[in-house]
């Protein structure tokens, strides 16, 4: 196995899924989804460091990192994590969100991490993400996630994928 390396970047996770699956824990792909820790500066080793970087809240740089990573606009990210796209404009690329916008992208990425671990590749990931699926009633995943209840439910149809439940 890989050690964990801080400058992954969406390019290498993008074309590399090895890189990816050489983190070793969920936290280091967190980091690795958001960027690398240099973009968050810090390292996230568990939840205590998930809640802390929730209270100080994350550069507006993880938001263009993810937006990026998922194929979406910056204003379609906006109305995931619930900010106006002119209050996203207008901040620099280092100034911190608020708690409730910073754990809607953690959240997000938590997804992002487990859907390239089940799905295989970061592509496989986002095309399904973009389609309509059944067990969602024809929804696309993408569209469930600016809600905690729909970032839940996107992790429970992963797993059920996962371990070959009909999905």
């Amino acid at each position: 196995m890989k050690p964990y390396k801080q400058e992954t970047s969406i390019q290498n996770l993008a074309n590399e899924p090895e890189t990816f699956y050489g983190l070793d824990n969920k936290y280091h792909r967190i980091i690795s989804v958001l960027g690398g820790s240099a973009n968050i500066s810090q390292d996230i080793n568990s939840d205590f460091d998930l809640i802390q970087i929730t209270r100080k809240g994350l550069p507006k740089s993880a938001v263009l990192t993810l937006s990026k990573l998922l194929g979406i606009s910056m204003e379609y990210m906006s109305d995931l994590i619930h900010v106006s796209h002119r209050t996203i404009q207008r901040k620099n690329d280092n100034d911190l969100l608020n708690v409730y916008s910073t754990e809607q992208i953690l959240e997000i990425a938590q997804v992002v991490s487990r859907g390239i671990e089940v799905l295989g590749t970061l592509d496989n990931f986002t095309s399904w993400l973009h389609s309509d699926i059944r067990v969602l009633n024809y929804n696309k995943p993408i569209s469930l996630l600016d809600t905690s209840f729909g970032t839940a439910l996107i992790l429970d149809v992963l797993g059920r994928i996962e371990f070959g439940v009909y999905s």
